[in-house]
C-alpha cells in the first residue's frame, strides 16, 4: 500500500515536478517525524525523543529525496554522509537564526516559522546540486 501511494504520487508529478515532489515528501516526512516526536514525548525523556525523531527524519528524508525525488539508482554511505552533513548544517543554521532574532527581540516561534522557506530552499538546492548529484 505504501509503495502504491508513493508510485501514484510520482506518476502524478512526473519528472518535471521535482520541486513539488520535494515539498510533498517534505510534508510527509514532517508529519511522520512529528508523530514520532509527539508519541515519544509521552514515553521517554525529551532528549531521547528529539534525537529519535531527528533520526527518523534523516532516514526517511534520505530515502524519499534520494530515491523518489532525485531518482538516484543507488544510495550509499558517501551520499548518506553528504546528506547528514547537510542536515547538520541546516539544524545549526536554524538554531543560529532563531537565537539571533530572539536576541534582538523577535519571538522564537515567529522566527522559526519565517525561516522555514529559507531552510527549505537551501535544502532543495543543496540536495539537487551537492548531495544527490
Amino acid at each position: 500500500m505504501y509503495r502504491e501511494f508513493l508510485n501514484t504520487i510520482i506518476i502524478r508529478f512526473g519528472n518535471n515536478g521535482k520541486k513539488r515532489l520535494f515539498l510533498l515528501f517534505g510534508i510527509i516526512n514532517f508529519l511522520i517525524t512529528n508523530l514520532v516526536l509527539q508519541i515519544s514525548l509521552f514515553l521517554i525523556p525529551t532528549l531521547f525523543a528529539t534525537v529519535l525523531s531527528q533520526t527518523v527524519n534523516i532516514l526517511i528524508g534520505y530515502f524519499l529525496y534520494g530515491k523518489k525525488v532525485f531518482k538516484l539508482k543507488e544510495l550509499n554511505k558517501f551520499v548518506f554522509r553528504k546528506y547528514l552533513v547537510l542536515a547538520s548544517i541546516l539544524w545549526m543554521l536554524n538554531f543560529f537564526l532563531i537565537q539571533s532574532f530572539f536576541y534582538v527581540g523577535v519571538n522564537k516561534n515567529i522566527t522559526a516559522i519565517y525561516v522555514i522557506p529559507l531552510l527549505v530552499g537551501i535544502s532543495y538546492l543543496s540536495q539537487r546540486n551537492f548531495v544527490f548529484k
